[in-house]
């Protein structure tokens, strides 16, 4: 499979993962700051060149391997000094992803998977269910809105937290009966489902995590593969064929093998994954590489490319595609290689 300059020059991105950006640079958006996903904690840019999108996080560093530059009234990325991308847009981020009130409704978690750094924030702690709704609807008269995206730590446990998302979720569809709904959440029964389709949720995200069993236990040690395996094929009993997602976090010295065999493990049952690499940052190298007892390993931009050319083929095997997703990451494409849109 044959994959564009434009699609590489996303992978080197992504294995990077930062840009510098000189103070003397400014920028027609704020910088977004988000308090989930790959980026969270750290300020970030979204972009988009050539018809694809990413969102990077802003390094300190001047001598970062990458960074922004205007020239002429023009965005340019360099590598190194030299010209790496030019026609740069940046894009304006609604709440974490460009074109998504995509929603964190607490940065606290009960759970202790290794690789996560949602604890480190705390303003989150000021909102109630009312204000996380106000803000969508704030929003929703934006030109630019096209999906509601919600998600969660887990604090002060899971039942609060499903209660929390059919409330929004349910005034959401009442205010905004057209706009779509993903959910990305801890689920532990089949009636945490239902409680999420019924109140109006037209997508779900229940994230297996991590493809090696072993590796699995190791870094989120409060679940139980299987048991999210099993939620995840009653969720796809729910919300159908294409509606179902799960990430699927690689870089962690597993073998591609795994990878794979995990991608076509849950396309056999309607799933289509969410294929990331791990973002290791100050934050949660020393517990990631605590738990695993070795240093993280570097993920190369070849790497990156192969595994999401092997999922866009077993995504074809099972008549299955990215594009259903109107929703989450599969729509928003800033953070992965995105079969059936970047490659």
């Amino acid at each position: 499979m044959v994959q564009s300059d434009s699609t590489r020059k996303k992978a080197e991105l992504i294995s990077n993962n930062t840009i510098y950006i000189p103070n003397n640079i400014k920028l027609p958006y704020p910088l977004d700051r988000s308090t989930a996903g790959p980026e969270s904690g750290f300020l970030s840019i979204a972009i988009s060149f050539d018809g694809k999108n990413i969102k990077l996080a802003v390094s300190k560093n001047q001598n970062d391997v990458f960074s922004l530059k205007k020239e002429y009234g023009k965005f340019q990325i360099l590598k190194k000094g030299n010209l790496f991308l030019e026609n740069i847009k940046i894009n304006p981020i609604l709440f974490h992803a460009p074109g998504q009130a995509f929603i964190n409704l607490d940065n606290r978690c009960i759970y202790d998977c290794s690789f996560c750094t949602l604890t480190r924030q705390g303003f989150l702690l000021n909102y109630d269910e009312e204000k996380f709704l106000n803000l969508i609807l704030k929003v929703s008269k934006r030109s630019d809105l096209q999906a509601v995206a919600i998600t969660s730590g887990v604090y002060p446990n899971n039942s609060e937290i499903i209660k929390k998302m059919c409330y929004i979720t349910q005034n959401v569809k009442k205010k905004l009966p057209d706009i779509s709904i993903g959910i990305e959440s801890c689920i532990f029964s089949k009636k945490e489902i239902l409680a999420l389709k019924k109140a109006g949720a037209d997508e779900i995200k229940i994230n297996l995590q991590i493809p090696d069993k072993d590796l699995f236990k190791k870094i989120c040690p409060d679940f139980d593969y299987n048991n999210v395996f099993n939620m995840l094929k009653e969720a796809v009993e729910i919300f159908g064929k294409g509606k179902v997602t799960s990430n699927i976090i690689y870089g962690l010295g597993e073998s591609d093998r795994a990878v794979i065999k995990t991608i076509e493990k849950l396309a056999e049952i309607d799933i289509v994954p969410t294929l990331r690499k791990i973002r290791v940052n100050e934050f949660n190298r020393r517990k990631l590489e605590g738990a695993l007892s070795y240093k993280i390993p570097e993920t190369s931009t070849t790497r990156i490319l192969k595994l999401a050319q092997e999922q866009k083929k077993i995504l074809e095997k099972y008549g299955l595609t990215t594009k259903t997703f109107k929703t989450m990451c599969h729509k928003c494409g800033c953070c992965d290689i995105v079969p059936f849109w970047d490659l």
